[in-house]
């Protein structure tokens, strides 16, 4: 069994939802933590969800409300399976900063 560790960086640049990560085929990840920043002036809605591929939902971690230059995590462990995602969803484009750790086991 070969695990990697694996980092998932991203700007959220639209206000739908976005793919931040997916599970490779033949490998299980594990999310240990999610971190967000609000860079814009104001306060942004943001969903933390992840789609289970096999189950066909979408589950939604949570659902806060971001204040101006403001961070924010999500502590895990988050366990992703071949073909599922972690996604985001913005009401605001393009300030929404997002980083998390995932190890692979492949």
């Amino acid at each position: 069994m070969a695990s990697a560790y694996k980092n998932a960086a991203a700007l959220v640049g639209v206000t739908d939802t976005v793919t931040i990560y997916t599970c490779p085929s033949a490998t299980e990840a594990i999310i240990k933590n999610i971190n967000l920043y609000n860079s814009h002036s104001g306060a942004i809605v943001v969903l933390s969800m992840i789609n289970d591929s096999s189950a066909s939902t979408l589950i939604t971690l949570d659902k806060t409300s971001m204040a101006s230059d403001a961070e924010t995590s999500l502590t895990g462990p988050f366990v992703l399976e071949a073909g599922d995602t972690l996604q985001l969803n913005c009401d605001t484009a393009s300030k929404i900063y997002v980083f998390a750790s995932v190890l692979e086991i492949s």
